[in-house]
């Protein structure tokens, strides 16, 4: 009967595009003897940048004092630059404010605020710390009734 892989007779041949023999090298490396073309089979893409989940979902506050909504460790080995991002909006009147708090110096190192009835992304630098740190999210809402609310999304760290 021939050995078969998703349907396919391998024992038939192909007849599609050779195969290739390169040894698989990580994201970011070519292999041995490419010439970086696009159409050679060493070819490379660049790595992607590293991204820290704080906040996978979503999260909404309708209080003004912190409210945690995640955490994230950072280990600095490698990185240049740390870069906070977010998707958040507000019912009109509302200021909606995200901070990203570390918990080791007990400090408040980004802040991202919103006033925008639609959802919008934003981003801010984060010093890049000399060693591992705990992150902690914190979000609330100023203005607004007491049931008018700020809501946060897809929160991370972005390391490059």
């Amino acid at each position: 009967m021939g050995t078969r892989v998703n349907g396919v007779n391998l024992s038939a041949g192909t007849s599609g595009p050779a195969l290739s023999t390169a040894t698989p090298q990580p994201l970011g490396t070519a292999a041995a003897g490419s010439t970086g073309e696009a159409s050679d089979a060493g070819h490379v893409h660049e790595a992607p940048a590293p991204a820290i989940p704080l906040l996978a979902g979503a999260v909404s506050t309708v209080l003004g004092a912190d409210t945690v909504a995640g955490y994230g460790y950072v280990d600095p080995t490698g990185l240049a630059s740390l870069t906070l991002a977010a998707v958040g909006h507000v019912v009109s009147g509302v200021t909606g404010t995200l901070d990203l708090y570390d918990l080791t110096a007990a400090a408040v190192v980004a802040t991202l605020t919103w006033t925008e009835t639609a959802p919008t992304r934003k981003t801010a630098s984060v010093t890049v710390p000399g060693s591992a740190r705990l992150y902690e999210l914190r979000v609330r809402k100023s203005g607004g009734g007491a049931s008018d609310y700020a809501l946060f999304s897809s929160v991370s760290l972005i390391g490059s």
